[in-house]
């Protein structure tokens, strides 16, 4: 190692430009691979931060025979070994939500109250709580809407009432049905702030419980009117669709298999994150590759400089064969010297890496602010497995290239170096 630094020394200037290349190329490899792994970040975050991962979305099958998907059935499902909360889903759009001469067109969508449909309620929501049990008619706010109804800060919303107002049809006891209007207050229970990467059209959704989502004019006529296209009497048509919520994901096949043999069709979104991984797998392997050929460029440029070092050093090679150093120690003797440079260029390539990303980051979030957007966007993630493997990864490309080299001065002949003046 003290041989290995001492020969790097004596050409300072050459050595630095060379671990300078590798810096330059490692830097943008890592810097490239952590852009990948941070997007994919950020769009996985909403789905960890709404709890999306341990869900599975339920619906009748299609035909005369089909199972219903009604309360009897969520029961049923419900008891299921690793379930923990199965409901029937609702969205609603177009229901009016007003505070005093504050209006607003909002979608409502129904949660369970025993369970948060938030995976992470305790960092999203920003003021009140979570749903308490019983009846009572209570909302969870999006910040957005919560400023949209004159609320200044959202603490100001928690407990107040506002009044929802909706209209549709509802399925009547024969092939008929009834346009519906209906006035609700609710009490603000919480105001929640929205993950990273969600659509902004869902700061303009309130949160309802599911059993006052069940009264909600317009909620059954879809399911009833599927029943009559089918032929079937639009009575006992169920829901459209539920959701199924488990304890862990390892819960999801072996669930998903018995609402499969009740007679109903399954679709997790876990396979979908699965295919969007895989996406991001793409990703990393072509930024990986673009980085690596950078990074192999680099190494010609380390087997430029010991190849220079190899002449430069023949009359030393050659002392050092007639003292007794092998071809072997040769080889090490250079190769260490070539992973010295690699290690350099390495560490200075996660040093820049980061600082260049983190310029970067802080310019798309200025220019982000401008557009008004507040939510801060984390472009970049550098988990300790890529600084490591950066690093290794530097090291082994320059002993890679350092090895015609080390060769190179292990076959000098010790009688002919000592012969040159």
């Amino acid at each position: 190692m003290l041989l290995a630094l001492g020969g790097l020394r004596r050409t300072r200037l050459r050595v630095g430009l060379t671990a300078l290349g590798v810096t330059i190329a490692s830097g943008a490899l890592v810097s490239m691979v952590a852009f990948a792994l941070g997007i994919q970040a950020q769009a996985e975050a909403p789905f960890k931060a709404l709890g999306l991962i341990n869900v599975i979305r339920i619906s009748p099958e299609k035909g005369d025979d089909a199972a219903a998907l009604d309360d009897e059935a969520l029961a049923r499902i419900e008891a299921l070994p690793g379930v923990e909360v199965a409901y029937p889903e609702f969205r609603v759009r177009g229901i009016e939500i007003a505070r005093g001469e504050q209006k607003a067109k909002v979608m409502a969508v129904g949660v369970p109250r025993q369970v948060p449909l938030i995976g992470t309620a305790d960092d999203l929501i920003v003021a009140g709580e979570y749903f308490t049990p019983g009846d009572a008619p209570e909302a969870l706010l999006a910040v957005p809407l919560a400023r949209e109804l004159g609320f200044e800060t959202p603490e100001a919303a928690v407990g107040t009432t506002v009044d929802l107002n909706a209209s549709g049809l509802a399925p009547g006891d024969a092939e008929t049905f009834t346009f519906t209007r209906k006035d609700l207050t609710v009490t603000i229970a919480g105001v929640y702030t929205l993950p990273s990467m969600m659509p902004g059209r869902m700061g303009r959704v309130v949160l309802l419980p599911v059993d006052v989502m069940k009264d909600i004019p317009g909620i059954r006529a879809a399911p009833a009117l599927d029943r009559l296209r089918d032929g079937r009497g639009g009575a006992g048509a169920g829901y459209a669709k539920a959701t199924v919520r488990v304890h862990r994901h390892t819960d999801l096949a072996p669930v998903e298999e018995a609402i499969q043999a009740m007679g109903f069709r399954t679709r997790t979104l876990l396979s979908r994150l699965e295919k969007m991984r895989t996406f991001f797998v793409v990703v990393d392997v072509l930024l990986a590759a673009v980085g690596t050929v950078a990074l192999v460029v680099a190494g010609l440029g380390i087997i430029n400089t010991l190849l220079i070092s190899v002449l430069e050093r023949y009359q030393e090679i050659g002392i050092c064969k007639a003292i007794g150093a092998s071809d072997g120690d040769l080889v090490v003797l250079f190769l260490t010297e070539a992973g010295i440079i690699g290690l350099l260029g390495g560490v200075g390539g996660i040093v820049l890496g980061r600082a260049a990303s983190w310029l970067l980051e802080l310019a798309v979030n200025a220019y982000a602010r401008s557009q008004g957007l507040t939510t801060h966007l984390d472009l970049f993630a550098f988990p300790l497995w890529l600084l490591a493997a950066t690093a290794l990864f530097s090291v082994v490309i320059s002993v890679l290239a350092g090895v015609y080299p080390a060769f190179r001065a292990a076959r000098v002949d010790p009688i002919q170096a000592l012969r040159r003046e």
